[in-house]
């Protein structure tokens, strides 16, 4: 008689299928003194894990597509709230290890809630280019609703944060976003916005924009190769388009075609058996050259995107749906603002507000409430003024 095999075995020998190739790649990198690159690994591990659960579950794989220029996806906002408050964890991680470099017994968690925010940049990249359009008032709305907020900012932000002031000091960390250390996606998602502004239109037919999207994803792994690092200054680094260039046209591929649902059961077992082969390959690459890359990947914030889109609420009346959509359609307010507060919070020691824990969750309150206070306010007024 044969004996069932349950799913919990079936995960098991999976996972340990890959523990041995992780324990070596990381043993590796150890001894070659290299940071070692195991989020890019966990995010490999997560998608084939994503792959075989959805077999047998039979997730939807989904996500936001063909949407009117009228009509915003909620669950794109609740995305880009998650990842906002993913970039102030990142920070946080900063400012703990600023004053607590050695308390790893705190800092091991703050750097694994930094790292589990890995796929924040590309979401905004992503979400971005979803809802592009070549519309006669591109450039100004460009300037009004990004350059001009980016520009007060800097400005601002230059006279508290710097002692001494000139022209071309500030021009340049302006043009490279180096006036807060978050503020390098200004310049990055700009450059996106010119790219796609000189794409003729024939680039952006349905068989080319297959074709690019192929393409981008060959690119951005080179990219994650640090293979164009000797090509461009080291400045250019964290600006390189190169690094997101995958979620960008995965964006406009999205925006042009529509998924009928015949069609959906093809794509959900196409798009599973993709991402289970991809994420083979790309771990037998990484243990042949032993590569670490950067805070830049492609699987992991892929892999976030599918399970974000099919786990949040989608209707409008949940409060989890209104407050992650509040922070997200106001992100680029507080992705400004935010730095400002964690500057200032750079006077005290995050230990002072009673113990490391409760001082992690008051300051994570602070510098998504502070901003979003104000982000609240700005709208407002920019509400208040429209109606009159």
């Amino acid at each position: 008689m044969n004996t069932p095999i349950s799913i919990f075995g079936i995960f098991t020998g999976f996972l340990n299928s890959f523990s041995l190739p992780l324990r070596r790649i990381y043993k590796n990198i150890e001894k070659k003194g290299v940071i070692s690159m195991e989020w890019e690994l966990l995010g490999i591990v997560l998608v084939s894990l994503y792959g075989i659960i959805a077999y047998i579950f039979r997730f939807p794989t989904s996500i936001p597509y063909s949407i009117s220029r009228e009509n915003r996806d909620g669950r794109l906002d609740q995305m880009r709230g998650i990842a906002m408050i993913g970039i102030v964890c990142i920070h946080i991680h900063s400012y703990f290890e600023f004053f607590h470099p050695t308390d790893f017994n705190v800092t091991t968690w703050t750097l694994f809630f930094s790292n589990l925010s890995r796929f924040s940049v590309p979401v905004f990249i992503f979400g971005s280019s979803l809802y592009l359009n070549k519309k006669d008032d591109y450039w100004r709305s460009k300037f009004k609703s990004l350059l001009l907020p980016y520009t007060i900012a800097c400005i601002i932000g230059y006279l508290i944060k710097y002692q001494t002031y000139t022209i071309p000091d500030f021009v340049i960390r302006y043009l490279t976003g180096s006036i807060f250390a978050p503020y390098y996606f200004v310049p990055l998602l700009f450059q996106f916005y010119i790219i796609y502004y000189f794409l003729p239109e024939r680039i952006l037919t349905d068989s080319n924009l297959i074709i690019l999207l192929a393409l981008s994803i060959i690119v951005n792994l080179i990219s994650n190769f640090n293979v164009f690092n000797n090509l461009f200054p080291e400045w250019y680094a964290p600006l390189s388009v190169f690094n997101f260039l995958f979620f960008f046209f995965l964006g406009l591929f999205l925006k042009k075609f529509s998924i009928s649902n015949s069609s959906k059961i093809r794509l959900q077992f196409e798009s599973q058996i993709f991402l289970f082969l991809a994420s083979i390959v790309l771990l037998f690459i990484f243990s042949l050259k032993n590569i670490n890359l950067k805070n830049h990947h492609l699987v992991y914030p892929l892999l976030s995107i599918l399970i974000l889109n099919h786990v949040l609420p989608i209707s409008a009346e949940n409060y989890f749906y209104k407050f992650l959509g509040f922070i997200g359609k106001n992100s680029l307010y507080i992705f400004l603002l935010h730095p400002f507060v964690i500057h200032q919070m750079h006077a005290f020691d995050p230990y002072m507000l009673f113990n490391p824990y409760i001082g992690y969750l008051l300051t994570l309150i602070l510098n998504v409430g502070i901003p979003g206070g104000f982000a609240y306010f700005i709208t407002y007024q920019l509400r208040t003024s429209s109606n009159r």
